[in-house]
């Protein structure tokens, strides 16, 4: 998976247009990043790029370029 189509999942996560990102979006500003939404972006990030997230560096995580990074990406 490359970044627009990680963006693009994420963006279905958090029911937001994918159009225009560019991965220095705050993701708790942008859609609803709550705990469904981490519980989703977990389980995606498994079942699709078959990596396991570390829960320290998601909590850290800011920008969808982070999240990228936690994903393996």
């Amino acid at each position: 998976m490359d970044k627009p189509a990680f963006f693009a999942a994420v963006a279905e996560i958090l029911e937001i247009d994918p159009t225009g990102l560019t991965g220095e979006e705050k993701v708790r500003e942008i859609g609803n990043w709550d705990s469904l939404s981490v519980i989703s972006f977990v389980a995606m990030v498994d079942s699709d790029l078959g990596h396991i997230v570390d829960g320290e560096k998601l909590k850290d995580a800011v920008t969808l370029n982070d999240l990228a990074a936690v994903a393996g990406l």
